[in-house]
């Protein structure tokens, strides 16, 4: 649980730091030139935080991305490892 409100505040973190670069951009002048460099350094950062995260999640075996994102039928990937053990075999 405590895992989702973490990638949720990030993510909002992300969205508040990518619309504050927007409302400098749109001021224009020196001044908001270097808020807007800030803003969006803030937003590459908590980027990368964020997508390092989830990787580490999913290594450690917090999150599953196999079963959450991308489901794989069980018929399919049972055939598929009957095949392969039957290939094994028959090779000396």
């Amino acid at each position: 649980m405590w895992i989702k409100v973490v990638v949720i505040i990030l993510i909002l973190a992300i969205l508040f730091s990518l619309f504050r670069g927007l409302f400098f951009l749109t001021k224009g002048g020196e001044e908001n030139s270097k808020k807007l460099l800030k803003s969006l350094t803030w937003r590459l950062g908590l980027s990368a935080l964020l997508f390092i995260a989830v990787l580490l999640l999913h290594y450690f075996e917090v999150i599953n991305l196999r079963q959450t994102v991308l489901p794989v039928d069980q018929t399919q990937q049972e055939t598929r490892t009957d095949k392969l053990d039957h290939e094994q075999q028959q090779q000396p």
